[in-house]
């Protein structure tokens, strides 16, 4: 009889000796690509799971900077008035 395997989990991410954590930045790159997602597919076709892969982060942080997806596109708005 046949078993599968379990999958193993990839290694985890190590940042590089020195690497600092920047929430600016972080923020950043997340409005950065929250930006060009709303300009292409506006608040409705807007996916979070884009905007974080292209941010270079995870939805977490996503969630934990802005709590929303509307409070997001609020922010995009505020940044673009600024």
């Amino acid at each position: 009889m046949l078993t599968a395997t379990p999958a193993k989990a990839p290694p985890p991410r190590k940042r590089p000796a020195g690497a600092v954590r920047d929430p600016g930045e972080n923020r950043s790159r997340i409005l950065d690509a929250a930006t060009a997602e709303f300009a292409r597919n506006g608040l409705g076709g807007a996916r979070v799971d884009r905007i974080a892969a292209a941010a270079g982060t995870n939805k977490r942080m996503l969630y934990y900077y802005f709590g929303s997806k509307e409070k997001l596109f609020l922010a995009v708005l505020e940044r673009a008035y600024a």
